[in-house]
């Protein structure tokens, strides 16, 4: 009989990985045991093998398990080592993203963006923004992912009374103007964490890091806010997937 994955926002494979989790917390599979075979996994959940096995490679992406050609899937660890992976392919996995993980707000600022500044965010020099600074934790744990600095137009500057907790920041940007974002562009690249922020991460200053903005743009190309995130070294692992489809692939 296959146990019931509930139909929900996360996406099956991703349910399916958080279960896996669990059952290896709770030792239900111990260090150094086999995970089932994929056939029976799959038959256990309901799912096909190859939503089973993405979720088995999202345990192996965390440290988890460790895979044998021949053997099968082996528990390599109870926990993973403070590091939170997030597939974020598109818009809807980047929402899930968001409210898996908590966000604490830590202060705000009115400011005109400087030459530095403008050229960081895309816009014109002297444009005003508001900026949130922010860390974002995971679900069940203190240690921070990342810090952020979010900056939104003036009208949005409301949405501080919902800063927190497992919120989605830019769906309150469409709550409260009334205006989809219709495309995000990301620019990712390793940094040195800046001391300020290596302070609320609780990390050295400048130690090895990844710096990742994002640009929520609305209709006609018109930004709406910008982000961005410092994410210390071992602590993130962003992973996407990009698939070719042409008439070969589907023979």
């Amino acid at each position: 009989m296959s146990e019931s994955i509930p139909a929900g926002a996360a996406p099956r494979y991703q349910q399916i990985a958080e279960a896996l989790i669990r059952d290896i917390e709770r030792s239900r599979y111990a260090v150094g045991a086999l995970l089932p075979p994929e056939p029976a996994l799959s038959q256990h959940y309901g799912v096909s093998r190859h939503t089973v096995r993405e979720a088995i490679r999202r345990l192996a992406d965390m440290g988890l398990v460790s895979r044998q050609q021949g053997i099968g899937t082996r528990v390599k660890a109870k926990s993973a080592a403070q590091r939170y992976v997030a597939g974020l392919s598109d818009l809807a996995e980047l929402m899930q993203y968001t409210q898996r993980t908590t966000l604490k707000l830590i202060g705000e600022r009115r400011l005109q963006a400087d030459a530095a500044l403008a050229s960081l965010l895309r816009c014109r020099a002297g444009q005003p923004w508001i900026e949130f600074e922010t860390c974002r934790y995971p679900a069940a744990g203190r240690e921070p992912i990342s810090h952020t600095r979010i900056y939104v137009l003036p009208e949005y500057e409301g949405i501080r009374d919902e800063l927190k907790g497992s919120v989605w920041v830019y769906g309150l940007i469409e709550k409260r103007g009334g205006e989809k974002i219709v495309e995000v562009q990301q620019e990712i690249g390793g940094a040195a964490i800046p001391a300020h922020a290596a302070r609320l991460l609780q990390v050295k200053p400048r130690s090895p890091g990844m710096m990742v903005t994002r640009y929520y743009l609305g209709r006609r190309e018109r930004l709406l806010s910008v982000s961005v995130n410092y994410y210390p070294e071992n602590r993130f692992k962003l992973s996407t997937r990009w698939r070719l489809e042409w008439d070969g692939a589907k023979a």
